[in-house]
């Protein structure tokens, strides 16, 4: 691409790219104690509760605070300026000011963190590194031209891996931050972020599907899943990177201009990025069984099925019966729906047993036989939400 090491890192800090050092953490971090210190995003968000002037006493940049539980405001908070003033100003503030919010002491799944840690290649044995990876916002992964470890190499490896260390590297609170929009110059050097719990879906937190409809709007398709209260941010990347106001007006109107301009100027920035790092091109991955492709499961007679999804509906393919000359027999079918399992034995053999990972409409659920396939169509309670998985526990 033509560029030095120190020409692209200086391209990626104007489209709003944040290169932090360990220095830089290490400022935040005493601006953020002692006795005459800001109040916390903890305290504002508590105090959200009795008035709506969260950050009553305290001036600075405005943000946004959106809570997974729909029947909450979505409310403006402030990052103080005194906190501003400390670190820079330059700089995303952000990330370091929430990450108390994030550090609740919830336990992670330990089935999903081993589930998710095998699909990102995640190096078991050194888990030094992978827990400084984690204090940093990155996994560990194999390096490019690295030779692929063989599947009971992989298997031996994620054995190796401890929630615990993750726990103990996130026990401060870990912040990841998801571009809604990035700065550019058709929108004014402007982007917006959305600040979650980098480790949500570990702890099990519940689906904030206002978080996910925001990033719909602004051209992400499928929606991403994001888990527990989420914030909102907004940066400028000119002269210097650096935050400025939105409210909460700002994401809650979706005629704003920022909103209808972002599917464009995605578009546009992921092709400056790719140009920029000599990329050819990356696409946003489907969720598992989204856009017509089937996800593959395992039933409990160990034989495979499949599952789709869409915002409305799951639908699982179940085999009842091997390739051959023998018919299915209806009467020997039994299907047994809860809010949250399904259940599929035939000839009194149980087939699949699945605990789902959300809840389903029990009145609106159905089955159909397609020859030797049992197709299993269940009706989500909550419209408009899109599993990471199918069961609850990966």
């Amino acid at each position: 691409d033509g560029m030095t090491p120190t020409e692209r890192e200086q391209w990626l800090r104007d489209h709003g790219v944040q290169i932090e050092s360990s220095a830089d953490r290490r400022k935040a971090e005493s601006a953020l104690s002692g006795t005459d210190r800001p109040l916390s995003v903890i305290e504002q968000v508590q105090r959200l509760s009795i008035s709506d002037a969260a950050a009553a006493g305290e001036n600075g940049v405005k943000f946004v605070y959106l809570p997974h539980d729909t029947s909450k405001k979505i409310q403006t908070v402030c990052l103080p300026s005194r906190l501003v003033k400390a670190l820079g100003p330059a700089g995303d503030i952000i990330p370091t000011y929430v990450k108390s919010f994030f550090a609740d002491g919830r336990s992670i799944d330990e089935k999903i963190f081993k589930d998710q840690a095998a699909k990102q290649n995640l190096l078991g044995g050194d888990m030094e590194k992978f827990a400084a990876n984690a204090k940093e916002g990155k996994l560990a992964t194999v390096s490019e031209g690295e030779p692929a470890a063989t599947a009971k190499e992989e298997e031996k490896k994620t054995t190796t891996l401890s929630s615990s260390s993750l726990m103990n590297a996130t026990a401060g609170g870990s912040t990841e931050t998801f571009p809604l929009v990035r700065p550019s110059k058709t929108n004014k050097n402007e982007g917006v972020y959305i600040y979650l719990d980098e480790v949500g879906m570990l702890k099990h937190l519940p689906l904030n599907t206002r978080a996910s409809q925001l990033a719909q709007q602004c051209g992400y398709h499928p929606a991403p899943n994001f888990y527990g209260d989420v914030f909102v941010g907004r940066v400028s990347s000119k002269p210097m990177l650096h935050n400025i106001d939105i409210e909460s007006g700002d994401i809650m109107d979706t005629t704003k201009e920022w909103i209808v301009r972002a599917p464009h100027e995605n578009v546009l920035w992921q092709q400056a990025i790719n140009e920029a790092t000599g990329r050819s091109g990356e696409t946003q991955p489907n969720h598992a069984g989204t856009e017509g492709v089937a996800a593959e499961a395992t039933g409990n007679d160990g034989c495979s099925y499949t599952w789709l999804q869409n915002e409305e509906e799951v639908e699982l393919t179940v085999p009842l019966i091997d390739d051959g000359d023998e018919t299915v027999n209806k009467r020997l079918i039994k299907v047994n729906f809860l809010h949250q399992k399904v259940a599929v034995k035939y000839n009194n053999e149980c087939k699949v047993e699945v605990e789902l990972y959300s809840k389903i409409d029990v009145d609106g659920c159905t089955w159909t036989l397609d020859k030797k396939n049992l197709v299993i169509t269940c009706e989500k309670a909550r419209d408009g939400e899109i599993w990471p998985r199918l069961e609850l526990s990966g």
